[in-house]
């Protein structure tokens, strides 16, 4: 019989027949999807998550110890929230991101809990701080969507300040635009022989990207194991044997299916510093929606850093993309002391 570990929060809302406690395999992924598709269920998320997803995700964590850094809340023993803490360190600044990633069912909602995983993230983002080389310069990371007032407004209550906007943006697959791809550069099919050769060329030019961090052995498998990874659907550019850059397109089924809609995304949009400022993202993404356009899309979609270096969000409203939904990142200073 399996026995369960619990984790003793100190400040755990007074809720009868809750406990906290530490993750148990795969036997949580159909208890996470339940959670998220409730929250979708009262339009707080997209429906994507699937069991193979979670699966790779969860199977593939990269700074993050399944055992310690994994919590699920139970109310007499239904789960009903959980968060997943893990660091990264900016490339940029040297600087310790501990993010701190809460799922809470609408039915327990600003209730307590959404504190008490905080409290119980930022006590793992100490720990870390405490132990990693200069693991005190840092701050604590967490995330809302915009229209959901009400995890934002606890977050805020809890000390985080916005640092970072995020857009989604979409565009009807009408009207569309042509650009010719640059002189000396083709397009061809990604094949399994250069997947590793096209994650490393993007790795590298999100170099530049605020936040960005070392990619990990973790990170890649998780990348190929997603349902998400459709490289038959890619544009990636080539200077003969060179990565120029791609677009690496993806369509959720299981998304589209819930929404009622054809949507294909333009996503992990990349060009290495050498080639660009040439038109190669543009040439890239218009290949892509016509693309799109030939599977009976509708529309396509991608999220954009709002304050990219890169002059991303100028690119993608040139080419009729528009916000439908804002994302929010927030922050926390680091202090070791609770």
């Amino acid at each position: 019989m399996k026995t369960t570990e619990i984790y003793l929060i100190k400040n755990a809302p007074q809720i009868d027949g809750l406990v906290f406690r530490h993750f148990e395999g795969e036997s949580d992924y159909l208890k996470m999807l339940a959670i998220y598709t409730n929250l979708h269920s009262v339009g707080q998320y997209s429906g994507e998550t699937t069991l193979n997803s979670l699966n790779a995700e969860f199977a593939n964590l990269s700074n993050c110890d399944p055992h310690d850094d994994l919590i699920f809340a139970e109310i007499n023993g239904q789960t009903v929230a959980f968060c997943r803490f893990y660091w990264e360190r900016q490339i940029s600044t040297r600087e310790y991101a501990y993010a701190i990633m809460f799922r809470v069912d609408p039915a327990w909602q600003a209730k307590g809990i959404e504190q008490a995983l905080i409290e119980w993230g930022e006590s793992r983002g100490r720990h870390y701080a405490s132990v990693l080389p200069e693991g005190e310069a840092g701050f604590f990371l967490a995330s809302s969507r915009e229209p959901d007032q009400t995890r934002f407004q606890i977050l805020v209550g809890s000390g985080y300040e916005i640092k970072r906007y995020y857009h989604s943006m979409s565009r009807p697959l009408t009207d569309l635009p042509e650009s010719p791809l640059p002189e000396g550069i083709s397009v061809r099919p990604a094949l399994p022989k250069d997947y590793r050769k096209i994650w490393d060329a993007a790795s590298e030019a999100f170099k530049d990207d605020y936040e960005a961090s070392d990619p990990t052995e973790e990170w890649y498998q998780s990348y190929i194991s997603n349902p998400n990874f459709q490289p038959f659907l890619w544009q990636v550019a080539w200077d003969v044997d060179e990565v120029v850059g791609s677009v690496q397109n993806y369509v959720s089924m299981k998304e589209n299916e819930l929404e009622n809609r054809w949507r294909g995304y333009t996503e992990v949009i990349s060009v290495r510093r050498e080639w660009r400022g040439r038109g190669n993202a543009h040439a890239l993404i218009c290949r892509s929606m016509a693309m799109f356009k030939c599977l009976n899309m509708d529309e396509v979609a991608l999220t954009a850093d709002t304050q990219n270096p890169t002059g991303a969000m100028h690119l993608y409203t040139n080419l009729g993309y528009r916000p439908y939904l804002t994302q929010l990142e927030l922050q926390k200073p680091v202090s070791l002391e609770k």
